[in-house]
């Protein structure tokens, strides 16, 4: 078997974009609410967007072979 077909991929592919977008925007909105400048806020949160999308990349790998 070859796998998912290209379209069910890239909509796999969209919603890892979007969780990991969302899980950046949480940490941004709390990095600042708890009094960090807005740099250091978008610092975290690009972390956190990456890092998720480590995770979600991964798991796609592994889960479509």
């Amino acid at each position: 078997m070859s796998g998912p077909a290209v379209g069910v991929r890239l909509v796999w592919l969209l919603v890892a974009v979007l969780v990991s977008t969302v899980v950046g925007l949480v940490t941004f909105i709390l990095r600042t609410r708890l009094g960090a400048r807005v740099s250091e806020a978008a610092l975290w949160a690009g972390s956190a967007f990456g890092g998720s999308m480590l995770v979600a990349l991964g798991a796609l790998a592994f889960v479509a072979g």
